[in-house]
């Protein structure tokens, strides 16, 4: 049987070149993105070799992750490899259309409703696997409190991006707990500081790291060849619950191990999501 992975934000980026390199190892491919026109022109790049199915996904709107859901669910059967890389950081605050903070809604709430909704197709899959883009940033979680992650009394961009890379290992963490029993693994992974457009735009101090250090970043590729390694090594098949950088386990911070925190954090996201998930 043919293995399905499904990844999140495969338009540019890491994400472009994970798809193109599961696609090249035989994936069949479920791209979720917001830009139709550019999930059709990564289509186009990646041709009839394997199939790629496009769905529509705003992952900052409760709604649309839910209906993105629902389009999957009727129309696969199993999902072998799910892969939440879709993120972003903003200069200045934002609100998502539910009125959540724009970084929180994307990096984590809209992940969490796609994954937790598709674990019966991850169930249906021989051994599965969900793989969350992290970041070495979650060391500047400052201040973290899970209650105020949705709407924090104070902005700025490393920190509450910081703070959502946290979150994004606390789910991984728990995910694996929850999912061991069917022999679904969940790992985080950092991909390194990357040389590409993310937080490249504006004029604020990240954007300004950013550009300042761009020759001696890493290059998508490298990043994603990472990626792809984490998901598809068969020494790392068993391997589930841990935090990855250059396709090594590695050391993350006294909160991303918190058990207590992890716990916490499902139940705030179960509730902002009004939902109830396994």
């Amino acid at each position: 049987m043919r293995k399905t992975a499904l990844i999140t934000g495969p338009t540019s980026g890491i994400g472009r070149f994970t798809a193109l390199e599961l696609a090249r190892r035989g994936y069949d491919l479920i791209l979720v993105a917001r830009n139709a026109a550019k999930a059709r022109q990564l289509q186009m790049e990646i041709g009839n070799a394997v199939s790629t199915g496009f769905v529509q996904c705003d992952l900052s709107s409760i709604a649309s992750v839910k209906e993105a859901v629902e389009e999957i669910k009727a129309g696969y059967q199993h999902i072998d490899l799910l892969i939440n890389n879709a993120g972003l950081i903003v200069q200045h605050r934002q609100t998502s259309v539910d009125g959540i903070e724009l970084t929180f809604a994307t990096n984590h709430l809209g992940p969490f409703i796609l994954t937790t909704g598709l674990v019966d197709l991850l169930k249906a899959a021989e051994s599965a696997k969900v793989v969350n883009l992290a970041s070495a940033a979650h060391f500047f979680a400052f201040r973290y409190q899970t209650t105020k992650l949705a709407n924090p009394p104070h902005y700025h961009d490393l920190v509450i991006y910081s703070r959502t890379k946290l979150a994004n290992i606390l789910f991984s963490n728990e995910l694996s707990e929850r999912l061991a029993p069917f022999g679904i693994t969940s790992n985080a992974v950092h991909p390194g500081t990357v040389s590409s457009s993310f937080a490249g735009d504006g004029n604020g101090v990240t954007a300004w790291f950013m550009k300042f250090f761009k020759p001696l970043l890493r290059t998508p590729q490298q990043a994603a060849a990472d990626i792809v390694n984490v998901a598809t090594a068969p020494e790392l098949n068993d391997i589930t619950g841990q935090y990855f950088a250059h396709s090594k386990p590695a050391r993350s911070s006294g909160k991303a191990k918190n058990r207590a925190l992890a716990r916490e954090l499902w139940a705030f996201s179960e509730a902002l999501a009004d939902v109830v998930l396994i």
